[in-house]
């Protein structure tokens, strides 16, 4: 999973805690730690931007919602540095303690706080399905050639191909097409 940051994103939900379906926005830049997924970084270039909607449920409180931000990360064909934008979605449900026993076993839930809300869970996890695996600069990028280096997408090299290190390499002897058994 995802590490986004150490820090907590407290949302006071004072103002909907005693009404059912009330409902808050929340719009609110916030700046995010590095993300490291795998062996990709992604390094903040702007300030996060969330735009969740907090309703309660009379169980709890749902968050449905969007965050996004811009980061710098490496190509995993070339290794060039590029930009890219993330939006992820924030979906989370929070309930009061005790009341545990009426989710869903298979519903994850975050405890409400005297009269607040943790959000950097929901984020996290939204972030965590977001950002690709293997992020490309370009989605035809070539990616180096393994043996010089040379950076595929800027124009072939000179190196030839050895075929011979390849595991299918043993496959080049065996015949291939059909054979007639009348």
């Amino acid at each position: 999973m995802a590490d986004v940051a150490p820090r907590e994103l407290r949302v006071d939900v004072t103002g909907i805690l005693d009404e059912l379906a009330d409902t808050i926005d929340v719009e609110l830049e916030f700046a995010l730690e590095p993300i490291e997924l795998g062996p990709q970084r992604f390094v903040p270039t702007s300030e996060a931007e969330l735009n969740v909607v907090l309703t309660y449920t009379g169980t709890g409180i749902v968050a449905s919602g969007t965050v996004a931000v811009d980061v710098s990360t490496t190509c995993a064909r070339c290794l060039t540095e590029f930009e890219m934008t993330v939006v992820g979605d924030v979906q989370g449900l929070y309930v009061r303690p005790g009341v545990e026993a009426e989710v869903p076993e298979e519903q994850e839930a975050e405890e409400i706080t005297g009269r607040h809300i943790d959000l950097m869970p929901a984020i996290s996890a939204g972030f965590a399905l977001a950002l690709p695996f293997a992020p490309l600069h370009s989605p035809d990028c070539a990616g180096m050639c393994v043996t010089c280096g040379q950076d595929l997408s800027e124009g072939a090299c000179s190196c030839e191909e050895d075929l011979s290190r390849s595991p299918f390499a043993v496959l080049k002897d065996v015949v291939t097409g059909e054979e007639n058994n009348s």
